[in-house]
């Protein structure tokens, strides 16, 4: 893929995500203003729940199919067992609704799981559409249906709550949303989709099915485990603060998630020389890195108790305490998305879901210690600890000892601006909130100038590049 195309490329990806995301996380805030955090509480239980049932449903279509191509027995064959996953775990999670709901002591589970379970079958059928688009790269028709399908969600979600149906606005709107996308993406791939599992190839989709959903699952437990250990242990109350500044802090991982797993694969893929794709990876991480720490202490500077006040209402104040922790968390899940969408294109998913296997004890015992030690504001410090410091490390030693290549030299940059953003974080904490933004932007640059040149010009020539290309792009 030539340079300009790629950068095109992911110009789309980004919008659409971005619509998406925008869309979702608009809704919730909105919602905020009007439900109390109890009521919030019941909604993030039912999403953390949405969440594990899509494991088996999500992503694992379309990364097959931009892995394989749309060869029509791949793409049949994929078809067939997302839908067959889809109808199953749906009828799972209406099962086990009542079971949820008595757990949590929650009854209004109960309905939220119904409605939620229709939707992981609509998800189904509607990750294959978009797989067979990227593949097809029709990027600009995806962002398009992005943002009609987060306008309807976030109209029918906003259109429920001023008819006072509380947190069931969440569930209409999501239904809404996934009905017309999946409509949309269906028509937009231009491609026939038919129930028939191909005899050559229903092993090999199974088997990366299999490989990705356990790798999915242990992101699943390391994602969700501080909301669902906030939920039981401390209540639906602490369950909404938690969540709310979760969403805040986690909107741009899933932003970028997407951009890696619906670019990054394909790019990585292309590569097929080991060495060029170590190259690669470095300059991505780096890139990525360097971008990501200044953006997440800008959102710590912004997001402060007045801004709160003003945007929810003071009741939702507790999430500043919250928001630091995650943030730390947010920033090293980025740094690391690049090293699993390359052994995704390696075909080595299991690497991603061992070492996510094996993070996972640790980290449900640090949420529950923090839970028992400071409330949410502990968990969100064990989230730092554990998966931000502890899981880079690991990941990165796990990953690059399969591929053969030096672990430090991507811990490095990894950890490195990291070390970058502290002078200008402490230099401005004190000072007015309108210039705290501003002076920081100017002594990152000044601290990356003097203490990593190399590291300042690659910074100056990417946004050089950047601008040079949005500039051609729109010529």
């Amino acid at each position: 893929m030539k340079p300009i195309s790629l950068f095109k490329s992911g110009l789309w990806i980004t919008c659409a995500t971005f619509a998406t995301r925008f869309g979702a996380l608009l809704s919730s805030l909105i919602l905020a203003r009007l439900l109390s955090p109890a009521e919030f509480g019941v909604i993030a239980i039912a999403y953390v729940f949405w969440a594990f049932f899509c494991l088996f449903v999500q992503d694992v279509a379309g990364t097959f199919i931009n892995y394989k191509g749309i060869e029509q027995k791949y793409v049949n064959t994929v078809f067939t067992v997302s839908l067959t996953a889809g109808c199953f775990f749906g009828l799972i999670m209406v099962a086990t609704s009542p079971i949820i709901a008595s757990f949590f002591n929650e009854p209004a589970l109960v309905g939220l799981l119904c409605i939620f379970a229709v939707n992981v079958f609509l998800s189904s059928a509607n990750y294959v559409f978009m797989g067979v688009m990227t593949r097809k790269t029709y990027y600009r028709s995806l962002a398009n249906i992005s943002l009609i399908s987060s306008a309807t969600r976030l109209i029918f979600t906003i259109g429920s709550a001023a008819l006072g149906l509380s947190y069931w606005s969440f569930a209409v709107g999501d239904t809404a949303f996934w009905i017309v996308s999946c409509l949309l993406t269906w028509r937009c791939s231009k491609q026939q989709f038919r129930l028939q599992l191909d005899p050559e190839v229903r092993r090999e989709v199974v088997t990366f099915y299999l490989g990705a959903v356990g790798s999915g699952f242990g992101y699943y437990m390391n994602a969700n485990l501080d909301n669902f250990t906030v939920g039981k242990l401390l209540g639906s109350v602490s369950l909404g603060f938690y969540n709310l500044a979760y969403q805040l802090t986690m909107a741009t991982v899933t932003i970028f998630s997407s951009v890696f797993g619906q670019l990054g694969v394909p790019m990585f893929a292309q590569l097929t020389d080991d060495r060029e794709q170590e190259t690669v990876l470095l300059k991505v991480v780096q890139r990525v890195a360097l971008c990501a720490a200044p953006m997440y202490v800008l959102i710590f500077l912004m997001v402060t108790p007045q801004l709160i006040t003003w945007t929810f209402g003071a009741k939702w104040v507790p999430i500043s305490t919250v928001m630091p922790g995650l943030l730390v968390s947010a920033y090293f899940r980025v740094v690391n998305l690049p090293l699993g969408a390359m052994l995704v294109a390696k075909g080595r998913p299991d690497v991603n879901a061992r070492v996510n296997f094996q993070i996972a004890p640790i980290a449900i015992a640090g949420f529950i210690a923090g839970a028992h030690w400071g409330g949410i504001v502990g968990v969100s410090i064990s989230a730092a600890l554990v998966l931000g410091f502890g899981w880079t490390f690991y990941w990165w030693w796990v990953g690059c000892r399969q591929l053969h290549w030096s672990t430090s030299k991507f811990l490095v940059p990894c950890f490195l601006p990291a070390l970058l953003v502290l002078p200008g974080l402490l230099l401005t904490l004190n000072m007015p909130w309108l210039l705290q933004p501003f002076v920081f932007i100017l002594v990152y640059l000044i601290t990356l100038r003097v203490f990593t040149p190399k590291l300042f010009y690659q910074f100056q020539t990417l946004a050089n590049r950047a601008v040079g290309r949005f500039i051609h792009s729109n010529s």
